[in-house]
């Protein structure tokens, strides 16, 4: 089990671990996370769990991971302002700070629009920001993020959008997790502040992956084909039609699949 005394020697860092919620076992750590946010829990308040049984991915997807399996996550962010749009923004700060820890390891993540990491083109971890509003007043958002440390199923067996993989499969040995946590939550609160400075757009940018590769876009209205070219600094993805038209999605309930043809070719 991961060591609430090595994590708490080693946190806060900066806004960040400013109180450690470690459990054996939990439904969800964003639930969870949620729980201490309406009761008044600080900014940086982290919530940890060594197996999480009832978590979730974007669109309603379970997210379960085994005990001792990887790493499940949520941290309490409190921005002082925050439009309803940019809520993508919070999310990439933690795919940005998740992908910062692995290149510590040697790797060579990318980040897949709108909340994924992959390694050799495959999920390693998502991340999963959520808002609570009163009106147009935002109370809080919870980060959570989840990393498949060990070669098992990503999501514990869970139907999964995308093949998976494990940090241990590409770096080829043992790693620790409560080392990958600390780099991870050190992560967020670096992005976080970069975030706030306008300091954070370049970098999500140089990190996309397929970027002018052909991939499909697609939600339960439509689907569209085309190729990344950027993302907006609310976190929205950039992307140009097979047509040459130039369209702004914001993250929703978009998903995003590579595809192997050019459109723009004859059959």
């Amino acid at each position: 089990m991961l060591d609430p005394n090595e994590l708490e020697s080693r946190l806060p860092v900066g806004r960040m671990g400013v109180e450690v919620h470690l459990h054996a076992t939990i439904g969800s750590t964003n639930d969870r996370a949620a729980e201490l946010a309406r009761e008044g829990a600080p900014e940086g308040a982290l919530v940890l769990a060594d197996e999480q049984t009832a978590g979730r991915g974007r669109l309603g997807r379970k997210w379960r991971m085994p005990r001792g399996s990887g790493i499940a996550m949520s941290l309490i962010m409190r921005p002082s302002q925050m439009e309803r749009s940019a809520l993508g923004a919070i999310g990439l700060v933690g795919a940005l700070a998740t992908i910062d820890a692995l290149e510590g390891l040697k790797l060579e993540p990318r980040l897949k629009w709108p909340n994924d990491v992959l390694l050799g083109g495959k999920k390693v971890a998502g991340v999963l920001a959520e808002a609570s509003w009163t009106g147009s007043t935002l109370d809080y958002v919870v980060l959570g993020i989840g990393v498949n440390v060990r070669p098992v199923p990503l999501g514990g067996g869970a139907a999964l959008d995308y093949a998976s993989t494990s940090v241990e499969d590409s770096v080829g040995e043992t790693v620790d997790r409560g080392s990958l946590v600390f780099s991870i939550v050190a992560g967020v609160d670096d992005w976080y502040q970069r975030l706030e400075a306008g300091e954070a757009h370049p970098a999500w940018e140089e990190r996309l992956a397929f970027k002018s590769e052909w991939v499909s876009i697609s939600n339960e209205e439509r689907e569209i084909t085309g190729r990344p070219i950027g993302l907006t600094p609310s976190g929205g993805l950039r992307i140009e039609t097979a047509d040459g038209e130039k369209l702004t999605l914001e993250a929703g309930s978009f998903q995003l699949r590579p595809i192997n043809t050019d459109p723009t070719q004859p059959n």
